[in-house]
């Protein structure tokens, strides 16, 4: 369909398991998932959701050994606002501490 376009982002990040301590272990892996639960501006995960997914795009992560990975691929035309979302997720995300506190022991 040469008419449709589509844009796909991705940030690298250099976090992974190969860098955690035996005491830090799945830190990285946490983190990911804390960045999916909101920012200061869509401050739940279902505002996040919503942002990319509610115009039909899809978004995720993944953490592996060396590398986190943050992407979306959306319609052409929505790319500007999902480069806003990922980057709210990864500059404004609520401090982990906090939330480490709410889930914690």
């Amino acid at each position: 369909m040469p008419h449709v376009q589509s844009a796909s982002i991705g940030f690298f990040l250099n976090v992974g398991s190969r860098y955690e301590g035996e005491a830090m272990g799945g830190a990285s892996h946490f983190i990911e998932h804390m960045l999916f639960k909101g920012t200061a501006r869509r401050p739940t995960a279902l505002q996040l959701a919503e942002a990319i997914e509610g115009k039909g795009g899809v978004f995720n992560a993944n953490t592996g050994l060396e590398t986190t990975l943050y992407w979306a691929k959306v319609a052409a035309p929505h790319l500007s606002e999902t480069l806003d979302v990922l980057t709210d997720m990864l500059l404004y995300a609520p401090s982990i501490r906090s939330s480490w506190k709410k889930s914690g022991p």
